[in-house]
């Protein structure tokens, strides 16, 4: 008898012991079927990528009082990628990871790391230190947060290459802080990138909370001797943004390099301003919510820097390439920036609308401008810049109007269909052009007249997802 009272007891225990716990964790399972047809991001870039395929993903989240843990991953068969298994083994598919990632709730601390894209301090398409396109790359984060400050420390892997044996070209790395006040519905903050080669993770950047710019000037100097990684690239800027029930607005600069001769030696040579801003906001109104963006930045921003043939590679980029499996195959580069995601040489306007008669409608409208761009060529096609600051002064610049609409629906309980559609048109659009004419000789992009072409996608998309 009083053995099966300590079971009976056990047994209850376990049971209050679950039942208390449903109060502070969940878990949540999703699984998606995608089927997509016509452009996509890079079809804009390689005219031989499929017109249909098809993609599976697989999401596993737990979330707690003082853990969050996720796993996602996609099966999919664009052949964007160049998968030794994927044609012998998978059927033409392969496996992406889209997150894998841990973050631990440590009071006003949160530490997070894993294989993951932590976004920007603003909550913009066109944030400029992060990019607001979801890349995951491995990442360490600690963020501290109380009602009146906020900083935050984040290591980012740039590239980590397994076939290179030159640890510049092999190691890139970035390492994001930022330091911000907060006032009732006003944040207002300070924000810096310091991008590093030859070294995988450096770890003053990331502990010490002095700004980068000074951990790099004194390292480099020597105090006695120069430590290190010598070269790096700081990137620097400033963020501001309100909100409260009924609006949020922001605005953001980023600068990569300024010319100071205008003001100490206005007489001297003038190095071309490297910056780019943004700023907008989204409305809820009677008719629903409305939002307004606005980017641009100049020429050269986010580029590496090289002169007389010294190579450099600390571009603000995921990689220092953009062409891969051995061909001329482009990576897209709104994939590419690691910071604003259109990166240089442009000018960018979105409205998005979500009506409130319509429910789970999201409608959008983008127009952009760019000019010629690369990403991993100091100058693009010049040894040495051009003097002074220059913004879409090419002879011929590439414009692209595209719509999209967002539908999404419930079949059952859990189980839910969505309809993505794009539709636009791209007027000169930009090509890969050789380039032979500097020392650096890396490719750029380059707006083509009359390479005029319709733009237009559809995706369905199932998605089943259960909670415990």
């Amino acid at each position: 008898m009083e053995k099966r009272r300590i079971n009976k007891n056990l047994i209850l225990s376990i049971a209050l012991i679950i039942l208390l716990s449903l109060n502070v964790f969940s878990l949540e399972v999703k699984t998606s079927a995608i089927y997509n047809y016509g452009d996509s991001i890079f079809s804009l870039y390689n005219s031989n990528t499929p017109k249909t395929y098809f993609e599976f993903i697989a999401n596993l989240t737990y979330l707690s009082e003082n853990i969050h843990f996720n796993a996602d991953v996609s099966f999919l068969n664009n052949k964007a990628y160049n998968d030794p298994f994927s044609e012998s083994y998978y059927g033409g598919f392969y496996f992406y990871i889209n997150d894998g990632s841990i973050s631990l709730n440590l009071g006003n601390s949160k530490i997070s790391f894993g294989k993951t894209h932590l976004g920007d301090m603003v909550k913009s398409p066109y944030s400029l230190f992060v990019s607001s396109v979801n890349y995951p790359r491995n990442t360490l984060e600690y963020r501290y947060e109380d009602d009146k400050f906020i900083y935050v420390t984040r290591w980012i892997e740039l590239n980590n290459l397994i076939n290179s044996s030159n640890l510049q070209e092999k190691y890139r790395s970035a390492n994001y802080k930022v330091y911000a006040v907060k006032f009732p519905n006003i944040r207002f903050g300070y924000e810096e990138v310091n991008v590093y080669i030859g070294k995988n993770f450096d770890f003053e950047y990331f502990a010490n909370p002095i700004p980068g710019f000074f951990i790099q000037y004194v390292n480099s100097a020597g105090r006695p001797y120069p430590e290190g990684l010598g070269e790096s690239n700081f990137i620097m800027g400033f963020f501001g943004d309100y909100s409260d029930k009924e609006k949020y607005l922001y605005t953001q600069i980023l600068i990569d390099d300024i010319n100071m001769n205008r003001f100490l030696h206005p007489d001297s040579y003038q190095n071309p301003d490297k910056i780019a801003w943004s700023f907008g906001g989204s409305f809820s109104t009677n008719v629903g919510k409305i939002e307004i963006h606005h980017a641009g930045a100049t020429k050269y921003t986010f580029q590496p820097s090289s002169e007389s043939g010294n190579q450099m590679y600390y571009g603000y980029t995921y990689f220092h390439y953009f062409t891969y499996n051995g061909t001329n195959t482009i990576f897209p580069l709104e994939l590419l920036y690691a910071g604003y995601k259109y990166g240089e040489n442009n000018l960018t306007f979105l409205i998005n609308y979500s009506p409130n008669f319509i429910s789970n409608l999201k409608t959008s409208l983008e127009y952009v401008i760019l000019g010629e761009r690369s990403p991993v060529n100091p100058w693009n096609d010049l040894t040495t810049f051009k003097e002074g600051t220059h913004l879409l002064d090419d002879p011929v610049l590439e414009h692209r109007l595209v719509g999209n609409a967002n539908y999404s629906f419930k079949i059952l309980d859990g189980l839910n269909i969505w309809l993505n559609t794009s539709l636009g048109y791209i007027w000169n659009k930009s090509e890969l052009t050789e380039v032979t004419t500097d020392n650096v000789k890396k490719p750029l992009m380059r707006p083509v007249s009359g390479n005029n072409i319709p733009f237009f996608s559809l995706v369905v998309g199932l998605n089943f997802e259960f909670n415990f």
